[in-house]
């Protein structure tokens, strides 16, 4: 590797025009130079490319050049090595002083200590730290026996550590290294959600926090490994537990639809894929390894074996990378606080995180998904309404999500992880989606079915839309609801209901009944009458103000309601031509 040291008095500034920064750029230029033509491979088994034990020790008043003996083979033995650095150092010379203008910026991280981090100005040679605005940042690590603590977003070409030292990236921070890690010793650690970004595999420990489930919470996770090998779950990394009973970890195998548990048939954890877990405690995962290069997208073929069950195409993938992925599909993720399963729209652009895996629905053979690092070129943005079904009973609060997307490519198909959760979805050419794209329109149906009797409250979210008209209408109760005032709608569901009960009405000349208005029923004498002639295969249904139906019967001219208690009711009558509906006080 190749150590530059400077003078504290000049390191780091922007001086172009003096010798001694000129000088520090050729050298930098020659480093990077020599990094890009030498003809070495590591022995290890991430066949990265790089060099590793030579040193080179710059100051600007005694330059002293030292080469160790290298630890690595040769891919050409047939040409001479000192032949290969003269021609290296010569062509390196020749092209750093065609580019000498270029700024470039050196800096030696001199703390050493337990916590000893990034930010710190005091652990800095000359109190100057690297910034991100630096076309080319070359970092060096000259302490030993340290425990690095990255603590805020950095972006370098070069980083070098030739001493024992732990980095531990913190959780929610990232460390994007353009050109080359060298870390010869000690560990790199990426807490739960920190990102390392780099264009070579290289070993690292990554993190992932898991919370305790518990019966409020069914605090399920989808995980995944960042690591190119598999992993073997055990009580070291933290995914096994003692006793045995804390903890659940399932795969899936499409082709049976079967959820496949560890206890039962061990497994191993895989790249690319994707495992539903859960622990009784609190609890860190473990994945220690090599890392998968950011650089190069990674494509997975997804399973799909036709059949009626609604696990048909069921895919439980995972972040491959030790960074934020993106795929080219939409997808679903488990959420963090609840027992929620979330449709994540492809236009959305959300990123996946490290050790997070999701679920993607194939709708037909031979289907892939390509996950990379870099966010897709973002198209132009047209808005969606994210609608939630909650269920509330004693134990739990439990959701289903559905979302009607303005922007193209983001359907997808439909799936229920959990069979006491309601379920609220479209249609579209006989498949039900849980993400359905359109481009615009005047009224969309919205399907609902219950898990189990009891009540519902749908939740509407309108986002990046504007919208001057949006209402909701309930088939069953005649209840219209402006969504632009009042965003939630609770009413009562029966599991013998049929699906097709909601629409959303976008423009105020659609979706209201033609004869809403019009009465064709009155109560006397404890019956409600009829004033007009019923047709057959009518029906006829009476709904309390909460939306539990208390009589359905074929329309007859004259209906009893005893045993009715007294208030205000709807009448629901469904013809061949029509749904009608009315309010009507029964005494």
């Amino acid at each position: 590797m190749i150590l530059i040291k400077n003078d504290a008095k000049v390191q780091h500034r922007t001086m172009q025009h003096e010798k001694c920064v000129k000088f520090k750029q050729i050298v930098a230029k020659i480093w990077y130079l020599w990094r890009k033509t030498a003809i070495f491979v590591a022995k290890n088994k991430s066949d990265t490319y790089y060099l590793d034990n030579f040193s080179l020790f710059l100051k600007l008043q005694n330059i002293m050049v030292s080469q160790q003996k290298p630890s690595l083979e040769m891919k050409n033995t047939s040409i001479n090595i000192f032949h290969r650095i003269l021609v290296t150092v010569v062509f390196s010379l020749a092209i750093s002083f065609a580019y000498a203008q270029q700024e470039v910026s050196v800096y030696s991280f001199l703390g050493g200590g337990n916590n000893a981090l990034w930010s710190n100005v005091d652990n800095w040679d000359g109190g100057l730290k690297p910034t991100n605005d630096s076309l080319y940042t070359f970092v060096f690590i000259n302490t030993a026996n340290s425990e690095i603590i990255l603590d805020e977003d950095v972006n370098i070409e070069y980083l070098s550590s030739n001493y024992e030292n732990n980095l531990t990236l913190q959780g929610g921070k990232i460390l994007t290294v353009n050109d080359t890690i060298i870390w010869s010793h000690g560990n790199i650690i990426i807490e739960d959600r920190a990102q390392l970004v780099y264009n070579a595999s290289i070993p690292a420990s990554v993190r992932k926090n898991i919370s305790a489930y518990d019966a409020g919470t069914h605090q399920w996770n989808l995980i995944a490994s960042p690591i190119t090998d598999d992993v073997l779950p055990s009580l070291e990394n933290g995914i096994l537990t003692d006793p045995e009973s804390a903890y659940a970890l399932y795969t899936f195998n499409e082709e049976n639809r079967e959820w496949i548990s560890y206890k039962e048939t061990p497994f191993v954890i895989s790249n690319k894929h994707g495992y539903l877990y859960a622990n009784a405690f609190d609890t860190t995962l473990v994945f220690d390894g090599f890392v998968r290069s950011a650089s190069t997208p990674v494509e997975v073929n997804l399973s799909y074996h036709a059949t009626n069950n609604f696990l048909a195409g069921c895919n439980l993938l995972g972040n491959p990378f030790s960074c934020n992925a993106f795929v080219d599909k939409s997808y679903y993720i488990l959420s963090e606080n609840s027992n929620t399963l979330i449709a994540v729209a492809l236009s959305s652009h959300t990123p996946i995180t490290p050790c997070m895996g999701i679920i993607v629905k194939a709708r037909e053979a031979f289907e892939t998904v390509t996950f990379c690092h870099e966010m897709p070129q973002p198209s132009e943005h047209h808005g969606y309404i994210e609608i939630t079904a909650a269920k509330s009973n004693a134990q739990n609060l439990i959701l289903d999500q559905a979302t009607l997307s303005f922007n193209s490519g983001d359907d997808l198909s439909k799936f229920a992880l959990y069979e006491d959760a309601p379920n609220i979805f479209f249609t579209k050419d006989n498949h039900d989606l849980a993400i359905l794209s359109i481009d615009s329109v005047d009224i969309q149906p919205i399907k609902f079915k219950a898990a189990e009797d009891g009540s519902y409250t749908l939740h509407f979210e309108p986002k990046d839309l504007n919208l001057n008209y949006l209402h909701l209408i309930d088939n069953m109760t005649g209840s219209n609801i402006d969504l632009l005032v009042t965003p939630d709608y609770s009413f009562i569901a029966n599991t013998n209901d049929y699906a097709s009960r909601f629409k959303l009405v976008f423009d105020p000349h659609y979706g209201i009944e033609e004869h809403a208005n019009e009465k064709f029923a009155y109560y006397a004498n404890g019956e409600i009458q009829l004033i007009m002639e019923t047709q057959s295969r009518s029906s006829l249904q009476i709904i309390d103000m909460t939306g539990r139906v208390i009589i359905k019967r074929d329309a007859i001219n004259r209906v009893s309601t005893s045993g009715i208690a007294p208030g205000v009711y709807i009448l629901r009558l469904e013809t061949p031509n029509g749904v009608r509906t009315q309010k009507i006080a029964i005494q």
